[in-house]
């Protein structure tokens, strides 16, 4: 799952305000794009669909192209898919009829497995089915590198924790080139890629380790700091923590503590950095929270830091946790049994964090390469590409605070100017983990981020939008704030229209 539809598997120093979060613009949100941007000539195909069954293209052969009607919002097209030979590597490509020299890859979510759903009901952008595709982009999608979702693959099979911790990401986008060579004549003027959680993840390695490839990623939720998330989940594992029920009523509590901190009561926490909520002493008692579970909780809000006080992952914030207690022990045991120790047997009652994370760090880091590295993406963006990332301030399953930490760093090596010119950095007020939460969590960032490289046409501040459960009708709309802005109400109008709301920087 992934996306604004689904929970996916996918006060700083001022300079973050110009060098982290790009910066820029007006601060009054702009309408909702619905139409993406076009070439003024589709380009069609060369050779039949199914002219591609079972050919070769560098080093993935195709099982299947079947032709693919016109159907409500979507144009015809080729659905290819196909393996990477010698592995459980498997690809799925869209090819549509009227190509506009673009490509676009989707990231998958968790220890991924499968391919993503690469035509929803309704993506992110709440537009009827893939925006990618229905601006004539070719879409792309893989299952990194294996089909067991659970993990359990990577058990002593370094050529497959290989694949998912970014080479699969190269693979794919190479058969995509070299499909398009062959179907249309030539291969894409502009590439993406896009995605969520685990997919946020590879959108960063997507610019650090293949930048050649890419002319812009957006990246959701991501983070470049395995290495610290890996020991948060897995201490989270071992945590005592209250039962859902209960940790929705800590939620709420958050709420009830800092809703009106932008202006209005809302249901959502908008300025969540001026927010002082402390699940030991705001929970009301009622709630009959023990001291025990109340400290559990804050020890996920609180940053998780080595003996010598070395911050090694950022704090949660203020979101419902309910739905992550069984995702805090499958992703932080499952790394820890699967990749970093190879013990299927391993006990989390002795994990510590000091004893294990050199260990993590040299399995992850140093010999996996699971995250972004900091100079590639200074030098995809001294290449004036386009790095995007947006992030939930609700996540209780990825922490937008370490995101915006080590996103810092990045910022530090490229400087504010440079920086400012090609990145974007969102924070989605109220919004849990790659979707859902209280707060407006359906957007396009794929349309602005493609005039962005197609055009020169820097990014207007945008529109997001909460849905009602059947996605049918707008409930209410918020603008999507550059860090460190946040949606302030203006004081009259409408609550539920963007427009009467405005970004402002915390004082």
């Amino acid at each position: 799952m992934q996306n604004g539809r689904a929970y996916a598997l996918a006060a700083v120093p001022a300079l973050i305000a110009v060098a982290g979060c790009g910066g820029g613009g007006s601060d009054t949100p702009s309408a909702p794009a619905t139409n993406a941007v076009t070439a003024s000539v589709a380009i069609a195909p060369v050779v039949s669909c199914a002219s591609l069954n079972g050919k070769q293209f560098e080093d993935a052969t195709v099982t299947s192209a079947t032709p693919v009607a016109a159907s409500g919002t979507l144009p015809a097209y080729c659905k290819v898919t196909a393996t990477q030979n010698g592995t459980q590597h498997d690809i799925q490509v869209l090819l549509p009829d009227a190509w506009q020299d673009r490509y676009y890859q989707q990231g998958g979510g968790g220890f991924d497995g499968a391919i993503p759903n690469l035509t929803p009901a309704v993506d992110s952008s709440g537009n009827n089915s893939s925006t990618a595709l229905r601006s004539g982009a070719m879409v792309l999608g893989n299952n990194g590198g294996h089909r067991d979702s659970t993990g359990a693959d990577f058990l002593n099979n370094p050529t497959v924790v290989e694949l998912y911790s970014h080479t699969a990401i190269g693979v794919a986008r190479d058969f995509g080139d070299a499909l398009a060579q062959n179907y249309y004549g030539k291969i894409p003027k502009y590439a993406y890629y896009e995605g969520c959680s685990n997919g946020g993840r590879g959108a960063l390695n997507a610019a650090a380790k293949y930048g050649d490839k890419f002319n812009a990623v957006i990246a959701g939720a991501p983070t470049r700091n395995l290495e610290g998330q890996v020991p948060q989940w897995t201490r989270a594992a071992a945590l005592s923590l209250p039962s859902a029920d209960k940790l929705k009523q800590i939620a709420s509590a958050a709420i009830a503590k800092c809703d009106a901190l932008d202006g209005v009561s809302d249901g959502v926490i908008s300025n969540w950095q001026k927010c002082t909520f402390d699940p030991t002493a705001d929970v009301p008692a009622s709630v009959q929270l023990t001291s025990s579970e109340a400290a559990a909780v804050k020890a996920l809000m609180t940053d998780l830091t080595l003996s010598n006080g070395t911050v090694i992952y950022s704090g949660y914030g203020f979101g419902d946790m309910s739905f992550w207690g069984p995702w805090y022990a499958g992703l932080g045991l499952g790394h820890m049994k699967n990749i970093v120790l190879n013990n299927p047997t391993w006990d989390v009652s002795t994990f510590n964090v000091d004893q294990y994370f050199p260990t993590i760090s040299s399995v992850l880091q140093t010999q996996y390469h699971f995250d972004a590295e900091r100079n590639g993406l200074v030098q995809f963006l001294a290449a004036g590409k386009k790095i995007v990332i947006w992030h939930g301030s609700d996540d209780a399953l990825l922490s937008h605070k370490d995101t915006i930490r080590t996103w810092q760093e990045v910022a530090n090596g490229a400087g504010a100017s440079l920086t400012q010119d090609n990145s974007r950095m969102y924070i989605a007020a109220g919004v849990n983990h790659c979707g859902q939460g209280p707060g407006a969590d359906t957007f396009d960032l794929f349309t602005p981020t493609m005039n962005w490289v197609e055009k020169g046409t820097a990014p207007p501040v945008p529109v997001a939008s909460k849905l009602s459960t059947d996605q049918t009708k707008t409930l209410f709309t918020r603008p999507l704030c550059t860090y460190p802005q946040y949606p302030q109400y203006k004081g009259s109008g409408d609550v539920n229209d963007a427009t009467n709301f405005t970004c402002v920087s915390q004082t």
